[in-house]
């Protein structure tokens, strides 16, 4: 089996290409504006989704039987002042990469979001609840999920959630400050806490609710689905649900860490980067995923064992 994965320098890409090569699996990784600081280990091909020629040739020339669609914009605030360009990027590239699946007969697996969700409804959302996002980034992904499984029949939409671990293409990369949402949150609260350094949550307003996802468990999901005749869409988001608070807490606990370091803010105290972006993130997007563990046969790690999974993994990267 031969699999491309697109977006193989972000942080589910990575821990794909690196556990299906872990697997003997044969891997092609899509490169766009670099290559990582870490070489992958597999051969490259360049690819943009703004140029649907580079998506038809790199499928093409490489004649893979998945594709892994990892590759999404990282720059949330342009998404919400940029439209054109968003819809180049998440609607026509995602077109023309179905479009070539379609035609040279490979499986699309694409990677999809649980900001999906997040308008009203009743949480946690099934894989039956219709999207009702609340913002561009959520919108583009539905209207990616419609695109996919309209124009190629050999499919998979895997919605995600809440991502975090470390990115096997730079894994000595700190980031110190997460988005609003919950992807990278756990990161943070590493970064902060393993520096004696104090972590304020809220849990008010902005995605105070979400599925916490170790990325290597994602990588874990996808590979199942590309590799067994999986179709249809699935959640393969964290088993556990939990707000900021209990996710800042699970890390002090795995990690042992100072719980007296992490304070609880109120809407007022907010720090104002917070609700300065153009972004508006879901309230409260947490994903049913018992249907599909029981499809795929696995079920998602929860919050507790994440964590320790992801400590294993920061060992490893130290050394120690």
């Amino acid at each position: 089996m031969k699999i491309l994965v697109t977006g193989g320098t972000g942080l589910v890409g990575s821990n794909v290409i690196r556990l299906a090569l872990r697997c003997k699996i044969d891997v092609v990784a899509s490169v766009f504006e670099r290559k990582p600081p870490v070489p992958w280990g597999c051969p490259t091909v360049p690819l943009s989704l703004e140029e649907p020629d580079s998506i038809q040739s790199a499928v093409n020339w490489h004649k893979p039987d998945v594709v892994i669609h990892c590759a999404a914009p990282r720059d949330e605030d342009r998404l919400e002042a940029d439209h054109m360009w968003g819809w180049r990027v998440m609607v026509i590239g995602t077109r023309a990469l179905a479009e070539a699946c379609r035609r040279t007969g490979a499986k699309l697996v694409f990677v999809s979001s649980d900001w999906v969700f997040g308008n009203g409804g009743n949480p946690p959302y099934g894989e039956d609840n219709p999207p009702c996002p609340v913002n561009y980034f959520g919108f583009l992904k539905a209207i990616g999920e419609a695109i996919v499984s309209t124009v190629c029949e050999n499919h998979a939409i895997v919605r995600i959630a809440g991502v975090y671990g470390p990115n096997w293409s730079d894994p000595d990369y700190e980031q110190e400050a997460p988005g609003v949402g919950f992807g990278w949150l756990p990161n943070y609260y590493v970064y902060r806490l393993s520096r004696g350094e104090p972590v304020v949550v809220w849990t008010d307003h902005v995605n105070v609710q979400a599925n916490p996802s170790l990325a290597s468990d994602v990588a874990d999901a996808l590979l199942t689905i590309a590799r067994h005749n999986h179709r249809g869409l699935f959640h393969c988001a964290g088993h556990d649900s939990a707000d900021r608070l209990q996710v800042a807490q699970a890390v002090a606990d795995v990690f042992g860490f100072d719980k007296s370091l992490i304070r609880q803010v109120t809407r007022e105290e907010m720090d104002a980067s917070a609700l300065a972006g153009k972004l508006k993130p879901p309230r409260d997007s947490r994903l049913s995923v018992a249907q599909s563990e029981a499809r795929l046969g696995r079920i998602n790690l929860g919050l507790s064992a994440g964590l320790e999974e992801y400590r294993h993994q920061l060992a490893e990267i130290n050394g120690t």
